[in-house]
């Protein structure tokens, strides 16, 4: 089990939560490139996705998705800061995401997000992300 700091604990999850309500309401783009680091690796890879670099990626990658989809909910649990020394953190949590498209399509998603985070001056940001599948959608 990893020590880390309650503090350090604690905003790390907010961190995780910020993304995930910022990604739920469809609009937040701001709130979601706050939550990284300018040069930032946001990797879906792990679901078939691409990958995208730094703030411009991750804003047009997700200005793509609200434009493409009409709802979506993250449900975060099992959350886990896997390693913590200083200013560096990694946090992996279970999501099951729920999105509706525009043309009526859904999908329903459960799997892992992984974080690894540095303390900034402005406080904990993730500097890596990817994600798994613990079911792949059928």
């Amino acid at each position: 089990m990893t020590t880390c700091p309650i503090e350090d604990r604690v905003a790390l999850q907010d961190l995780t939560i910020a993304y995930a309500h910022a990604v739920d309401s469809m609009h937040d783009l701001d709130g979601i490139v706050a939550c990284f680091t300018p040069d930032a690796s946001f990797d879906l890879s792990g679901i078939g996705m691409a990958t995208v670099e730094g703030h411009d990626g991750i804003r047009g990658f997700f200005a793509g998705a609200f434009a493409a989809n009409a709802h979506h909910a993250h449900y975060l649990s099992n959350f886990a800061v896997t390693a913590c020394s200083g200013d560096t953190a990694s946090v992996r949590t279970y999501v099951t995401g729920m999105g509706r498209g525009k043309d009526g399509s859904a999908i329903t998603v459960h799997g892992r997000y992984y974080f690894d985070a540095v303390r900034t001056a402005e406080g904990w940001r993730f500097r890596r992300y990817w994600m798994d599948f613990l079911m792949p959608p059928g």
